[in-house]
């Protein structure tokens, strides 16, 4: 008897190492919370394109304030210790209020010498554009520059000002500036480079509702993409092919404040696709897409599930809801480092343990 057990308990391990790797990463991974503690709600994480670094906001509700956080990463948890962003120029009181530094909109480059760039706001509200290894801040001229995305094949970024009305796109070049969009009724928001560096996808916000623009390098011209009057579409990306755009809209929904997930042909003339209709926008920036362009990930509105995010299928299909362990989770990033898929975000509890007072950064291998 003793002998059959023990062959049967062979068999049931042999069939258990017999199981694709993916299959036994599914089974046994759970997310790993990250050694970084603050009094205030981290939001909007990113990996450094080489996945050493990460850096964070930090809300804090009570100041009405937030600050930005770089930390090292080793691939499995922080090392160093945590520090505050805070440009040169702000040790001055009398630019930058000592009540009233606030660093916000960070943005990585992929290439050249300048590292990242992100807004900085002074007592007044005025947002102004530092950048790392660069010798002068982009002036607003009183408004705001905010939204940097960088040129994935140079170092140059895109980033939505309002110096000149509502708002419009400018590029900024190694120090020079070209404005890209001259829209007098409108503000453009949100822009997003695609993996060319040819092409930007942003938002035009008016009156009529919130749509989607392409702005094309080599007519040096926009044209709609998404266009649904009364209604708000907003936050878009590129697949990594740049054949497809993804977006947020509440298109489909009778809330104003209620967001579906959609996708469309990058292409004027396409047929959105409403992917999830129940997603929750990223505090900043936009959805992330596979590496393979498959999908797209992002929290599915679900309270009474924990909210978990998913990974939404481009053509349609169910959604692969992930078992991070987590629950309230938020800002989900996804970066390949070493060959793993890694999805950086936030969450507000683990599952089995009681509510935390501020939301957690967390770190998850994704099965694929």
């Amino acid at each position: 008897m003793k002998r059959i057990a023990t062959a049967a308990a062979l068999v049931i391990a042999l069939a258990f190492l017999a199981l694709p790797a993916s299959s036994l990463l599914a089974q046994t991974s759970s997310a790993r919370k990250l050694a970084v503690s603050h009094d205030g709600n981290v939001h909007y994480p990113q990996f450094s394109p080489d996945g050493t670094q990460i850096v964070y906001e930090v809300n804090y509700p009570a100041e009405k304030r937030t600050e930005l956080i770089l930390v090292g990463y080793d691939g499995r948890t922080t090392t160093g210790n945590p520090e505050k962003l805070v440009p040169e120029s702000m040790a001055s009181s009398s630019r930058y209020g000592a009540g009233k530094r606030i660093t916000h909109g960070f943005a990585w480059a992929t290439t050249g010498t300048y590292r990242f760039a992100y807004s900085v706001s002074d007592s007044t509200g005025t947002q102004d554009i530092y950048i790392d290894n660069w010798s002068e801040m982009v002036e607003s001229q009183g408004s705001a520059n905010k939204n940097p995305d960088w040129d994935p094949k140079g170092a140059r970024f895109v980033f939505s000002s309002g110096r000149t009305g509502n708002g419009d796109l400018y590029l900024w070049d190694e120090g020079n500036q070209l404005q890209l969009t001259f829209d007098e009724k409108n503000a453009e928001l949100y822009p997003k480079f695609d993996s060319s560096g040819k092409k930007i996808a942003y938002v035009r916000q008016g009156k009529a509702g919130s749509h989607i623009f392409v702005w094309d390098e080599a007519f040096f011209s926009a044209q709609p993409l998404v266009q649904y009057e009364g209604k708000e579409s907003t936050r878009p990306s590129f697949s990594p092919d740049g054949s497809k755009v993804a977006f947020f809209s509440n298109k489909a929904t009778d809330s104003v404040t209620e967001f579906g997930l959609w996708v469309t042909d990058s292409r004027p003339g396409g047929t959105p696709r409403n992917i999830a209709p129940k997603a929750y926008l990223p505090s900043k920036g936009s959805a992330y897409w596979t590496p393979d362009g498959k999908g797209v990930i992002a929290v599915k509105n679900d309270p009474d599930g924990g909210d978990p995010i998913c990974i939404f299928p481009v053509d349609g299909g169910s959604p692969n809801c992930l078992a991070t362990g987590t629950r309230v989770n938020r800002d989900p990033m996804l970066l390949v480092i070493e060959s793993q898929w890694r999805l950086l975000y936030t969450a507000q509890q683990a599952e089995g343990l009681d509510e935390a007072e501020w939301k957690q950064l967390y770190v998850y291998e994704v099965p694929h």
